[in-house]
């Protein structure tokens, strides 16, 4: 399944009006340059695929108004990220919340957009266990078998921040094992087969997966679980036009509102699209500073 931005950009396309651009002609911007921060969608995407998608809805886009200069740049590391948007080289990032409070100054960012999951329910980190192995709590979690998956730092710092004030360890000492996957499905198809006692996935995953197979909710518990509207948010640099931005945002939201956008809304099993504010990092920046006071204290 393509990631959901992919998704959210091709709906942008579909639907979005004619904008002006400062003293620009109507229905001109000359340039728009976005950053994605690729380990996050490359389970889900192959790079080909992605710039097909994004090609696709580049051509969509020009219906409803001409950009000069369109450019799409896919990340293997954040810090270069951070250097082309510090650089003004990008007009928006794509990336994860966690990385986004770790490695961008706050006074760059300005509001952006994002999606709410399928099921109704927010996307949420949950730690789950298997009911078979007498997990309940925290506490519980000493040598048995971990499973995560790869490039997830929200995952592995919340798991550390739960593992550390019991333990006085960090999480990699104090399962028996641990394996990391490409694909969250797996993380829970190994749960359910005995094959590992607890795991880091996104609850929409372990929902979605629930629909398919309601006996993975019998097998399976969630232990603890931290908040997150969805596994990427999109800001815009805050010197990027702001007329501009918002009228961006006002379009997006305005797709919760008509017969047509919802239709398309759930052709990409979307229930709404909604505000991505800079205040929404807030439950990230505290994350982020427990983790690391937690982790002085264990040197």
């Amino acid at each position: 399944m393509i990631n959901f931005f992919l998704k959210l950009f091709t709906i942008l396309a579909l639907v979005i009006p004619p904008i002006t651009f400062g003293q620009e002609l109507p229905n001109e911007i000359p340039k728009l340059t976005m950053g994605w921060y690729y380990p996050t969608i490359n389970a889900m995407v192959s790079r080909a695929d992605f710039h097909s998608a994004v090609d696709l809805w580049i051509k969509e886009y020009d219906h409803s108004f001409k950009i000069k200069h369109t450019d799409v740049k896919l990340y293997d590391h954040i810090e270069n990220m951070r250097a082309d948007f510090d650089n003004r080289k990008l007009d928006m990032i794509i990336a994860p919340p966690l990385l986004i409070v770790n490695h961008f100054e706050l006074k760059t960012l300005a509001d952006g957009f994002t999606g709410e999951s399928t099921t109704n329910e927010p996307f949420d980190i949950v730690v789950l266990a298997r009911k078979a192995s007498n997990i309940k709590t925290v506490s519980d979690f000493k040598n048995k078998r971990l499973v995560i998956t790869d490039h997830d730092e929200l995952g592995k710092v919340f798991l550390n921040s739960l593992v550390i004030p019991k333990f006085n360890q960090p999480y990699t000492q104090v399962f028996s094992s641990t394996h990391s996957l490409l694909k969250q499905n797996a993380i829970i198809h190994k749960l359910f087969f005995s094959e590992a006692d607890v795991g880091v996935v996104y609850l929409e995953t372990f929902n979605l997966m629930a629909e398919l197979n309601p006996q993975i909710k019998k097998q399976l518990a969630i232990i603890n679980r931290f908040p997150i509207k969805s596994p990427n948010y999109s800001y815009f640099h805050y010197k990027f036009p702001d007329t501009l931005r918002k009228q961006f945002i006002k379009t997006t939201l305005s797709f919760n509102n008509t017969l047509r956008s919802k239709e398309i809304l759930n052709n990409f099993r979307l229930t709404s699209l909604i505000e991505c504010t800079v205040e929404s990092l807030a439950p990230f920046i505290t994350l982020s500073n427990k983790n690391k006071q937690l982790m002085r204290l264990l040197k």
